[in-house]
């Protein structure tokens, strides 16, 4: 069974409600949370901003695969917990997810424009894969505790605490590369196949 992508909005156990623009960007000051990497107008531009929140703890089961479908703003007022993987592709569009608490997860996987802001800390019983463009944001201001991070990619704001390892990078992460993984194809696509399957990325 192939898994298909979807927004946060749709995600099983997700209950993201509207927010009015005004109150939006009364509480939530993405310049602050980014590390004044990046504002709504860099994001939007001239574009009309929708605020999605949910209140309180999100917990989702299984694999979570995200494409979304419209440029916004998605806030989990509370942690994210994930029973499984988070894999994010957002391709050609914007949206911030603004975690306030912290984010659990077996592996948390990056791809394209994927924009992730974690007022808490990063949580993976897995692996960290930043495989993103310029637009990637991934900004954490608690701690990390992940098993290893996988930087194919050096594009995008990446901005994490130093209890984060040194990133498996260049010819030491072809190295090591699961036999299963080609780099030479698709190597974004492949990776997140590979995550949502549960299969190793890296070798033993």
């Amino acid at each position: 069974m192939v898994l298909e992508p979807q927004p946060y909005t749709s995600l099983p156990g997700a209950r993201f409600q509207p927010l009015s623009r005004e109150l939006g960007f009364e509480r939530y000051n993405l310049l602050e949370v980014s590390d004044d990497s990046v504002n709504y107008e860099d994001l939007f531009g001239g574009l009309e901003v929708d605020f999605m929140v949910h209140d309180g703890t999100l917990k989702l089961s299984g694999p979570a695969y995200v494409s979304n479908e419209a440029p916004m703003v998605c806030v989990v007022e509370g942690d994210l917990i994930v029973d499984g993987p988070l894999v994010i592709r957002d391709l050609d569009i914007y949206v911030p997810l603004w975690i306030k608490g912290s984010l659990r997860a077996r592996d948390l996987v990056l791809s394209y424009d994927a924009q992730v802001f974690i007022e808490g800390d990063l949580e993976l019983t897995g692996n960290l894969v930043t495989s993103g463009t310029d637009a990637t944001h991934l900004v954490v201001h608690g701690e990390t505790r992940i098993g290893a991070w996988l930087r194919p990619s050096h594009r995008g704001a990446i901005y994490l605490p130093a209890s984060t390892p040194d990133p498996i990078e260049g010819d030491a992460l072809t190295a090591r590369l699961a036999p299963t993984l080609d780099p030479r194809r698709n190597f974004p696509l492949s990776l997140c196949e590979h995550v949502l399957a549960g299969q190793p990325l890296l070798r033993d």
